[in-house]
């Protein structure tokens, strides 16, 4: 039996106990939503980083001015348009969210979120051994969760942590392993998938490393960002095994040493974006593909790049 088949079940029994026909509707209706947002092929979305000097409902607005039908929502802590440890009332503003984009006609695909529970510059993010950081991480990560269960959000995006001298390598790999794990059981009770990003700098920035996460934890799924593979001069052959547990990706402009050139208005990339786009095909992956800048100063590089990858046969609708 499939999950969703399994869903649904579950839902019919719950109606029976619960004994009204209208909370079986709402609940149906939610799961088909969900279901709705979830890739199909390959379809480009733009990120609200580039929005982020914006409320989040003006940056959804922006975006979908600029022609996507598809929208990744930021909300990294003290950066963008919400912090998850001010996210007080979760459900409230995913129900807000979910009214907002059914009046603009956009799908909300993803949450990008990323847990600072630290003041310390230092922090190492999921990597970190305190379990006091372990379990605000996991606190503010369910606020996450509960707003993207209310808006039928059908993917959450963390960022993986990063190595830091005073534990071993392993050690810090294993700590972002448990705390993502923890991260996949809680929200696959409500079929939302948690990913990660090969973000540079990262624990998951050398694609073995990558492969060591989510072979690790099982159900986990990546958020592949062709920026980053260029920038740290990875070979595109080296990503082929992490494919297969692609889920979302990201793209922009880059070159060896850089993840985030702008991009001209001829849409000229740096990288062979053809060739990334080709292997995400060839391993049949699905995905929505990303235009992730997240400077706005940077925005002018958005709808060169959304035309780049239509060229390339992907559709923003």
């Amino acid at each position: 039996m499939c999950k969703r088949q399994g869903r649904r079940e579950f839902l019919a029994r719950s109606v029976l106990l619960a004994g009204t026909s209208e909370w079986l509707s709402s609940a149906i209706l939610a799961d088909d939503v969900l279901e709705r947002r979830k890739p199909v092929g390959l379809k480009i979305s733009c990120s609200s980083l580039a929005f982020s000097d914006m409320p989040w409902d003006k940056a959804l607005a922006a975006i979908k001015k600029l022609g996507f039908r598809y929208a990744d929502l930021a909300m990294f802590e003290g950066w963008t348009h919400v912090s998850p440890s001010q996210l007080t009332e979760p459900e409230k503003l995913g129900k807000k969210i979910a009214e907002v984009c059914e009046k603009l006609a956009i799908e909300p695909i993803a949450i990008h979120a990323n847990f600072r529970p630290s003041k310390d510059k230092k922090f190492p993010g999921l990597t970190a051994s305190e379990l006091k950081y372990r379990r605000a991480i996991w606190e503010h990560f369910g606020r996450v969760l509960a707003c993207a269960r209310a808006a039928s959000i059908p993917l959450i995006n963390v960022q993986p942590g990063k190595f830091f001298a005073e534990l071993p390598r392993q050690v810090c790999l294993d700590n972002a392993a448990n705390v993502m794990r923890v991260m996949v059981r809680q929200a696959d009770q409500h079929d939302i998938q948690v990913s990660f990003e090969n973000h540079t700098g990262s624990v998951a920035e050398k694609p073995h490393d990558a492969l060591y996460l989510l072979e690790k934890v099982d159900g986990l799924r990546l958020d592949l960002d062709f920026s980053h593979v260029v920038a740290n001069s990875i070979p595109l052959k080296e990503t082929l095994p992490l494919l297969k547990y692609v889920s979302h990706v990201g793209v922009r402009n880059a070159k060896a040493g850089d993840f985030n050139v702008p991009l001209a208005a001829d849409g000229e990339m740096n990288y062979p974006l053809g060739d990334f786009i080709s292997a995400l095909r060839q391993a049949r992956v699905k995905a929505f593909v990303s235009v992730e800048y997240f400077e706005p100063k940077k925005r002018d590089s958005i709808p060169p790049l959304k035309k780049a990858l239509e060229k390339l046969g992907l559709s923003s609708q």
